[in-house]
């Protein structure tokens, strides 16, 4: 199934399109409808279309985007609808029973209002577009305004959070949607959402032509530190009775010739300078037998925890803007790259969030003055 916009229906009330003269949309009440799935319910509105010579009651539900095969379907669902309406008019609460089904979405392709003309279904978008035929009431306007429709690529997450680490690794650096996208192994497409939002968001700036730059680099580090989004889709913590440089560098070169892949986080991955507080645990990324790495480095399964092992995000598993990118080398061996472990240390518990705060001060430090 394609995923929804939940919060669409707030996003079109705050920012209401230019309705053709004479006419106007007036929201009523809220109808809130328990159905199945995510969320566990949907929300339609009771409203008026005002216009000079009539006013048309209609029953608004909110579908963005909305492709002509939608139209059928939303029609069929609104109808249902009015079963209940009827109920409600008579228990007297004095709202007609009878309201024409009205589609609410971003932007209508004129594909999507031909389909609402032939199916009857009334049709309003954030652009202006508005479709209204009932009795001898006929409104009919293809909207040209810009959709401020939000893209639905993630950011901090998925391919989208590869984007936001070559951005931050390389702050000063101008970029073209096509470089990005080829640098991050994702689409232009999936590439172009993510800079739209970024530059939506004010972290990013620039557009066609000139190249796009972050504008915001420390602004937008601590975003993703803060978004809840962990890159560590799952995490297992351990006991290692050695966490020497020394140790650490056979663990992890005991893997390497293994063939499995690792790169070290949390304090395995910290400068000496770097370390602000005390008691903050080891951590490696492993992309392999779990079983090896606890061989490799002694690990055992017993508190307190100080070595935490992670799986990454499938989509972060590469070095073409993942975990494996912008390594920083040490001695015992590679570590993520700064904003990387930034976030690592936010989601590891304990201090971690005070040495995240610090990292994150290091790296607003380190920034170029322009």
């Amino acid at each position: 199934m394609r995923p929804e916009r939940p919060h669409f229906r707030e996003e079109f009330w705050e920012n209401p399109p230019a309705f053709p003269q004479g006419v106007e949309l007036v929201r009523q009440e809220a109808l809130v409808v328990p159905r199945t799935g995510p969320g566990g319910e949907s929300t339609y509105d009771l409203a008026e279309v005002r216009l000079p010579e009539a006013r048309v009651p209609v029953l608004l539900s909110y579908r963005a985007p909305l492709f002509p095969v939608d139209v059928l379907a939303q029609k069929e669902r609104l109808g249902e609808l009015r079963e209940q309406l009827r109920r409600r008019e008579s228990e007297g609460r004095g709202l007609p029973a009878f309201r024409l089904p009205m589609l609410v979405t971003d932007s209508a392709s004129p594909r999507v209002l031909d389909a609402c003309a032939e199916a009857e279904v009334a049709l309003v978008d954030s652009r202006g577009t508005f479709f209204l035929r009932t009795g001898s009431t006929f409104v009919r306007v293809q909207g040209r305004g810009v959709s401020s429709r939000a893209p639905r690529e993630p950011v901090f997450h998925g391919k989208g959070s590869r984007i936001v680490r070559v951005l931050l690794q390389s702050p000063e650096e101008t970029w073209t949607v096509r470089a990005l996208s080829e640098r991050t192994q994702t689409s232009y497409s999936y590439a172009h959402g993510v800079i739209k939002k970024l530059i939506q968001s004010g972290y990013v700036e620039g557009g066609r032509g000139v190249g796009f730059r972050l504008r915001e680099p420390a602004g937008l580090l601590k975003e993703w530190k803060n978004s809840g989004r962990p890159t560590a889709i799952s995490k297992e913590g351990f006991n290692a009775p050695s966490t020497t440089p020394d140790r650490l560098h056979d663990g992890y070169f005991q893997l390497v010739s293994q063939g499995i892949r690792a790169v070290f986080t949390l304090a395995s991955a910290l400068a000496p300078d770097e370390r602000f507080v005390s008691g903050v645990p080891h951590g490696l990324y492993l992309s392999g037998a779990l079983d090896a790495a606890i061989s490799a480095f002694g690990l055992r399964r017993m508190t307190p925890h100080n070595f935490w092992i992670h799986r990454a995000d499938p989509a972060a598993e590469t070095e073409e803007g993942g975990i494996y990118f912008a390594q920083r080398l040490w001695r015992h061996g590679p570590g993520v790259a700064l904003p990387q472990l930034t976030v690592d240390f936010h989601h590891s518990g304990g201090r971690g969030p005070e040495q995240a705060e610090e990292l994150l001060k290091r790296y607003a430090r380190a920034l170029p003055v322009s």
